[in-house]
């Protein structure tokens, strides 16, 4: 709450304009994650960030966008055999990807990184050192999901604030769709971020589609599905500001056609 007050991305002025004329302000979840994915900086920052790129990749594999939300559900997932403390041995979770054509040393990889922004824990609570090489460390013997990791997928894995914010983040392996998501690169204009994050959530649907990955735990479709209402309330949005803006050119000019005098 802290971060979120003091944070650039919010609109502090707005917020103390509503409380003066309302005395009260309720913070919509879309802007207590854009403040709590992109902190103090304009665009994503994985190394400083309280939010993980789920969809970043290791290896030039499309496939892979997907890896580390694999984990994560299949930790999650109630059908997975835990012990009684929740853990998911790691040489089973190792198994389970590699059903799905991941190698061992990807899933080592996503396990790392995941672990180290705590969307799930290892048995001995430890996180992983990092070298020139990476990650490192040895294996713990299991792993558990925590609720960050819940979070990640339940909360923000398909809206508008998370994926408009991975956008600048995720490595594009399809050449059509990175020209398309670079054109107005620099805009913060709502409605260039609503198309390019839109592209970007098409061209995972895509890679979802030809990956082959049909897991009872996780499924990329019904993600969309579920923050389609979160695309929509965006798209109304802009409808609504590009309205009054024509509304405000219209009261600007005399019946006339011509501008008014100052």
């Amino acid at each position: 709450m802290t971060e979120f007050i003091g944070s650039p991305n919010v609109e502090a002025e707005k917020i103390v304009e509503i409380h003066g004329k309302t005395e009260k302000y309720v913070i919509p979840v879309h802007e207590f994650s854009k403040a709590a994915i992109l902190g103090d900086y304009s665009h994503f920052v994985a190394a400083t960030s309280l939010a993980m790129n789920l969809f970043d990749v290791q290896n030039p594999d499309r496939k892979e966008h997907f890896l580390c939300p694999l984990i994560v559900t299949f930790l999650l997932a109630e059908t997975t055999e835990k012990d009684r403390d929740g853990f998911v041995r790691t040489n089973v979770i190792a198994e389970e990807m590699q059903r799905w054509g991941f190698l061992p040393l990807q899933t080592e990889s996503a396990l790392r990184r995941v672990t180290n922004k705590r969307l799930i824990e290892t048995t001995e609570r430890l996180t992983f050192e990092e070298d020139l090489t990476g990650l490192i460390g040895a294996m713990p013997e299991g792993f558990r999901a925590t609720s960050i990791g819940a979070y990640h997928i339940r909360r923000w894995l398909g809206v508008f604030a998370y994926l408009d914010a991975m956008v600048f983040d995720t490595p594009i392996f399809d050449e059509d769709v990175a020209v398309q998501i670079a054109s107005k690169l620099e805009s913060y204009d709502i409605s260039d971020r609503y198309e390019r994050t839109l592209a970007f959530r098409n061209y995972l649907t895509a890679a979802w589609d030809a990956s082959g990955l049909r897991p009872p735990y996780f499924d990329w479709l019904v993600i969309v599905k579920q923050g389609q209402e979160n695309f929509d309330r965006v798209r109304r949005a802009i409808e609504r500001i590009t309205r009054e803006q024509q509304e405000g050119k219209s009261r600007r000019l005399t019946p006339g056609g011509q501008r008014r005098s100052k």
